[in-house]
């Protein structure tokens, strides 16, 4: 009995310095700004939480939470391309070098996407994916910002909530503005 009550009380105090290592990033009307100064995009409502972590570099990097990091997760990254790279190209490359290593994944056609107003070039991908056993739904949105940047927005979450939060991911990805 006292060995549960001192795993127990060693679990928690692991949640509790874990949790206080994350900040909320500060979002006026929903808009998040990258701590770094790359990018902003709008949330669609209060269920998405922006958390400020850090990585084991010391790079500050924003990952946005629907609800609970299981239910929906979006991942930021700025991909540097080659001038003259197609968005073809770019989901290439990427699904080469990371998307084929989850477990269970299964390729979504990659489809045209409008952006920025029709003024972004953009393509988005669905994919299905399993984690602990569990299955899950990935869904990349590549945004071209100039001839050799390439913004990856990374949304993955539970199948069943990710398919229901199609049109909220897609508001997010139109409203991404490159700084």
């Amino acid at each position: 009995m006292k060995f549960r009550f001192c795993f127990l009380a060693f679990v928690v105090m692991g949640l509790l310095v874990s949790a206080s290592s994350y900040k909320t990033v500060e979002a006026q009307n929903n808009t998040i700004d990258d701590p770094e100064g790359k990018y902003s995009l709008t949330l669609p409502n209060a269920d998405w939480l922006a958390v400020l972590s850090q990585d084991g570099l010391g790079r500050k990097q924003v990952e946005v939470v629907y609800k609970v990091r299981e239910d929906g997760l979006l991942k930021v990254r700025r991909l540097d391309i080659e001038k003259g790279s197609k968005l073809v190209d770019v989901f290439k490359r990427d699904e080469g070098q990371t998307l084929t290593f989850l477990p269970g994944y299964t390729k979504g056609p990659l489809e045209d996407f409008s952006a920025g107003g029709g003024k972004i070039p953009a393509a988005v991908t669905s994919y299905d994916f399993t984690q602990g056993g569990r299955p899950k739904k990935g869904r990349n949105y590549y945004l071209m910002v100039n001839e050799t940047t390439v913004f990856l927005l990374r949304f993955t979450g539970n199948r069943g909530t990710m398919e229901a939060l199609r049109s909220q991911t897609d508001a997010i990805a139109r409203t991404f503005k490159a700084k």
